[in-house]
């Protein structure tokens, strides 16, 4: 019998009839054994079976040819070429294509045509490489020249040089890591410098205006043309173009609170002279129209608006300027009716009230949902407290201001 298991070569006592291991039977011991090694032992052999033969040590395997060695080392070369243009972007090489062929000949055994198949994609790969970024450089070269016709000169003539240096010294890595820096650069500073343009544009515009209608800017004017003064000094920075904008957002900002404080005052002068007519004078009628336009764009802070609408207020009130003043006509709802001078407190308060109700009964004939309503609506609730209050004279103004605003708007149907 033998002395160990043929399944799992563990060692068996000759008085167990199944292995301690595997549980195999050991009566079929030799039987196993016999199938496993093919042997078949003769009438006078010994039933013993020799141990099987020790396993045979893998062969080392071949070194690779130079054809081999050097597919490998281009093919390496080729994926951190690929790695590198990629950072490029749009219109990068690829020679992806090119590298599955080899490998495909490769598998075949065709190393020589595996090999020439990579070189060639390293020759395209490096060219089409080179040609990018000439084509790249040039773009960059126009857009500076593009800024500087606009008005400004962006401080990056010295790197343009180092990758200009580094494409026609073939530092290829070298030149794609400046490139996407450069591209990314000015890139932003388009961006500023045309974000700045719009600050500047908005600022002559109010400032020519405001000129116009004699309105005193203090400063802003200095302002501005330091800001000119540093854009045209020399080449710009980043920061410094950025510095630039701050000071141009400051200036617009400036101009906007001293323009809608100027036309405010403008506005109320104009207001007391439109107040000296009756509401059913027909010459002042435009005045009070475009009186009641310029409000309404300054209350919107379209300053152009208000601007242009009080330029013309001034036409009219010059016109008007040369008519004589009209004698008051009683109206047939008492809006228009001037004032005696003799009336009491008590009498100007009945009127003003007898004012707001009829005003508050046109204001809800109003579409609700317009400007026009809603500011009635404002102007009711103001001239309400200011009566509250006994503040007469003020809510005189504020009922006659809404009464201009009301007269040409069409109540709805």
């Amino acid at each position: 019998m033998p002395s160990s298991c043929p399944i799992c070569e563990q060692p068996i006592p000759s008085t167990v009839a199944h292995c301690m291991v595997c549980g195999f039977p050991t009566a079929l011991a030799i039987e196993a054994l016999r199938s496993l090694s093919g042997f078949d032992p003769g009438p006078g052999d010994s039933a013993e079976v020799p141990a099987p033969a020790a396993p045979r040590a893998k062969p080392k395997p071949a070194p690779p040819t130079p054809e081999a060695e050097l597919t490998i080392a281009i093919s390496r070369d080729l994926r951190t070429k690929l790695d590198l243009v990629r950072e490029l972007g749009r219109g990068a090489p690829d020679v992806t294509s090119e590298m599955c062929q080899a490998a495909l000949s490769e598998a075949e055994g065709r190393m020589s045509e595996a090999l020439d198949v990579l070189r060639q994609a390293q020759a395209r790969l490096e060219s089409e490489t080179d040609e990018l970024l000439g084509r790249r450089l040039t773009a960059l070269e126009e857009r500076r020249t593009a800024l500087q016709q606009s008005g400004v000169r962006f401080a990056i003539t010295d790197d343009l040089q180092r990758l200009r240096d580094a494409i026609e010294g073939d530092r290829r890595e070298e030149a794609v890591g400046l490139l996407a820096d450069t591209e990314r650069r000015i890139a932003q500073f388009e961006a500023d410098w045309k974000g700045l343009q719009g600050l500047l544009t908005q600022i002559d515009g109010l400032r020519s205006e405001a000129g116009d209608l004699g309105i005193p800017l203090g400063e802003i004017s200095s302002e501005l043309e330091g800001i000119r003064d540093r854009l045209s000094a020399g080449p710009l920075t980043e920061d410094a173009l950025d510095e630039a904008a701050q000071d141009a957002a400051q200036t617009l900002m400036l101009l906007h609170e001293a323009i809608p404080s100027s036309l405010e005052e403008e506005l109320g002068r104009h207001e007391v002279t439109l107040n000296a007519f009756p509401e059913d004078h027909a010459a002042s009628a435009i005045a009070r129209r475009l009186h009641v336009e310029a409000t309404r764009h300054l209350k919107k802070g379209r300053l152009s608006d208000a601007v242009a609408s009080v330029r013309e207020l001034r036409r009219q009130l010059e016109l008007l300027a040369k008519e004589p003043p009209a004698a008051p006509t009683p109206g047939a709802e008492g809006e228009g009716v001037a004032p005696p001078l003799d009336e009491t407190e008590s009498a100007a308060l009945d009127r003003l009230l007898k004012k707001a109700r009829s005003l508050a009964a046109r204001v809800r004939t109003l579409p609700p949902d317009s400007d026009t309503a809603r500011d009635a609506a404002m102007q009711i609730r103001e001239a309400t407290d200011q009566l509250r209050d006994r503040r007469l004279k003020e809510a005189d103004l504020t009922l006659s201001r809404l009464m201009r605003l009301l007269a040409y708007e069409t109540p709805r149907s």
